[in-house]
């Protein structure tokens, strides 16, 4: 029998400095805009699942809305949790949550917060900033279910 399974939730994109605020945005929307428009391997991430609010809906912070549904997700996860975080370090955030609706599971709060360090004057502001590779991982829920179901 399958199980109906919801996530959505947000990613604060950072902003870069004065002279081009919107830079780590752009390069933001570049990731995103590379995602498969359809993915081969389940539990699909997939480019129509993001959104981005244009420069009106924008005041210092981008946030990437995300949303799909699913079916029986808590099966697969884990999985999913890691290529979500394969799009993570790609991208340049300061802050990430997950809201994940699981039928039979509940429901549960997932969230990512970035290590300040790897933003330094040395790495962000740089002309070839890179993004987030480091965070630290909170949540409510398990990362796997195998072990529940």
């Amino acid at each position: 029998m399958a199980h109906h399974s919801v996530i959505y939730g947000r990613i604060n994109g950072a902003t870069w400095k004065t002279e081009d605020y919107y830079k780590l945005h752009r390069l933001n929307e570049d990731v995103i805009s590379k995602l498969p428009e359809m993915d081969e391997h389940y539990p699909w991430i997939n480019r129509s699942m993001f959104a981005f609010p244009n420069e009106q809906g924008v005041f210092r912070d981008q946030v990437i809305t995300f949303g799909a549904s699913y079916k029986s997700l808590e099966y697969e996860w884990a999985e999913w949790l890691e290529k979500f975080e394969g799009i993570l370090q790609k991208l340049f955030w300061f802050d990430v949550t997950i809201h994940a609706e699981f039928e039979v599971m509940g429901t549960f709060r997932y969230e990512w917060l970035i290590d300040y360090n790897t933003i330094s004057e040395d790495n962000w502001h740089k002309l070839s900033p890179e993004p987030i590779t480091k965070w630290r991982f909170t949540s409510d829920g398990p990362r796997d279910f195998r072990g529940q179901l």
